[in-house]
């Protein structure tokens, strides 16, 4: 039984790569921030040394944290991604999420660049499913899009090639209708464009825009090093205070001692 919880034991904890990277972080903490912190130890002593290298080890982060929040790079969170919200087969009216359909949309051409993007989600939900939802064709052969619509009522400001969303993103819809293809016969040459077969119901999906949390990882670790980077800093400089006023008094004493020999 020992040694059945030992092979057990050894088997959860993998050469790779769980103990190389417990062996890779603490190789880089004892040669980066333990060879700062040693040579100010031996100059400044041990408290001060830890309090300079946390600082300046905090401040380091707090400015990869912040170029990391820019940039979109680093430590980063969820990618934006197209979420099925419904698929309706038939009446669209019978819908749960859209109202007065197509009210308040706007129809996309093919050259438009949401439409791509748009397609191939509706196409893996068409054919794979997502979620709860049950793919209703097994290929994207099967069927030929009808339409596609778009909502979004975010406010966009256009300054030379740059946009800005002053007020924050709104909830940005898109509705993507096929129906099934017509067989086409074989003729021997090259197929006939894809016809929809009109006697059998309009398959509709609904996809809803969600914006990740690209920024937000980065965004928490640069608050969070910045807190503590202002914390080792107040440190230092409380202390430096307290050093100057002793300075400060005993200079004090020093000229009324003078004064009495005098």
């Amino acid at each position: 039984m020992v040694a059945v919880m030992h092979a057990l034991a050894l088997g959860a904890i993998t050469w790779d790569p769980f103990i190389r990277g417990v062996l890779i972080v603490v190789t880089a903490v004892i040669v980066l921030p333990g060879s700062v912190y040693l040579l100010l130890a031996t100059n400044t002593g041990a408290r001060v040394g830890f309090l300079i290298a946390m600082a300046g080890l905090w401040g380091w982060v707090f400015i990869m944290a912040v170029v990391w929040a820019v940039f979109g790079i680093g430590d980063v969170g969820r990618v934006a991604s197209w979420k099925t919200s419904e698929i309706i087969v038939g009446n669209i009216n019978e819908s749960t999420t859209l109202t007065d359909f197509p009210k308040g949309f706007e129809k996309i051409p093919p050259t438009d660049a949401e439409f791509s993007d748009v397609s191939s989600a509706a196409d893996k939900t068409l054919t794979a499913g997502a979620g709860r939802f049950t793919a209703p064709f097994s290929a994207a052969t099967d069927y030929v899009q009808l339409e596609h619509w778009r909502k979004d009522d975010t406010t966009v400001w256009h300054v030379r090639k740059h946009k800005f969303t002053p007020w924050g993103h709104d909830k940005h819809v898109d509705v993507v209708r096929v129906q099934p293809v017509l067989p086409a016969p074989d003729t021997g040459g090259a197929p006939p464009p894809p016809t929809p077969d009109t006697s059998k119901p309009v398959t509709t999906v609904v996809v809803v825009r969600d914006l990740g949390s690209l920024r937000q990882p980065p965004i928490f670790i640069a608050i969070a090093s910045g807190i503590l980077f202002f914390i080792f800093c107040y440190v230092l400089h409380k202390r430096d205070k307290e050093i100057m006023a002793a300075r400060a008094a005993d200079g004090d004493r020093e000229l009324a001692g003078a004064g009495r020999r005098g």
